[in-house]
C-alpha cells in the first residue's frame, strides 16, 4: 500500500516541469505545494518580509531544479521538498545572524525548526534536565565544527536524508558527506562521555 505521500505525487506532471513551456504543468505544480512551502517557510518565524524573500528564492531554485527531475516512485518527493525549504530558511536565518554579528547588532532569536523541543509544562524536572543537558552537548560540539560539517550531518541524522541527497546539497562527495556525519556523531558521543564523567566526579566530591 502506498504512502500519504505517495498518493498525493503525481509522478507524470513531476516529470512535465522539464518543460518550461508547459504552463499548465507549472501551474498545477504550484497549485499543490504552494501551501506546502510556504508552511515550511513560515515555521520558522523569520517575518513576513524575510519569509517571501526565502519562498520566492525556493521557486526560483525549483524552477532550476525540476528541469533536469526524474520522478523515483521510491522516494517521497514531498519529503524531499520539506528538507529543501527548511535548509533554505536555515541558510537565510544564518546569513541573517551573521551579518548582524558584522554589525555588532543583537542576533535574531533561533528559528523554530532549530530550537531544542521544549518539555510540557506538566514535564518532570529530570526529563527537563536531559533535555537541557542534551542540547548543552549539541551546542558545544556545534560550536567546535564548521556550519557544512553541521548542516550536512543535520541532514543525515535528524532530516533523514540520503548521504547522498545531504553530499550533493553541501557540495561535497559522498565520502566527505558519510565521513562528516560519523564525526560529528562520534563528537557527540564523546561530549556526552564527558559530561557523565563531570557529573560522576562532582558527586563524589560532594559526598561526605
Amino acid at each position: 500500500m502506498g504512502t500519504i505521500d505517495d498518493e498525493k505525487t503525481d509522478g507524470a506532471l513531476l516529470e512535465r516541469l522539464g518543460d518550461w513551456a508547459d504552463h499548465e504543468a507549472w501551474s498545477a505544480f504550484v497549485g499543490r505545494h504552494d501551501r506546502q512551502v510556504r508552511r515550511v517557510v513560515g515555521s520558522y518565524r523569520l517575518g513576513a518580509e524575510a519569509s517571501e524573500e526565502v519562498y520566492q528564492a525556493i521557486w526560483i531554485e525549483l524552477a532550476n531544479r525540476m528541469r533536469g527531475y526524474r520522478y523515483d516512485p521510491s522516494k517521497r518527493f514531498r519529503a524531499w521538498l520539506d528538507r529543501l525549504c527548511r535548509s533554505r530558511a536555515v541558510d537565510h536565518w544564518r546569513r541573517r545572524e551573521a551579518e548582524r554579528a558584522r554589525a555588532g547588532g543583537e542576533p535574531p532569536p533561533t528559528p523554530t525548526g532549530l530550537e531544542a523541543p521544549s518539555p510540557p509544562d506538566d514535564d518532570d524536572p529530570t526529563r527537563q534536565a536531559l533535555l537541557r543537558r542534551a542540547e548543552r552537548i549539541q551546542e558545544a560540539v556545534k560550536a567546535r565544527v564548521d556550519a557544512r560539517t553541521w548542516e550536512v550531518f543535520w541532514r543525515i541524522a535528524v532530516d533523514d536524508a540520503p548521504v547522498a541527497e545531504a553530499a550533493e546539497a553541501a557540495g561535497i562527495s559522498y565520502a566527505a558527506a558519510f565521513a562528516a556525519q560519523k564525526r560529528v556523531r562520534r563528537m557527540l558521543r564523546e561530549e556526552a562521555g564527558r559530561g557523565e564523567a563531570a557529573a560522576i566526579e562532582a558527586d563524589a566530591g560532594a559526598s561526605p
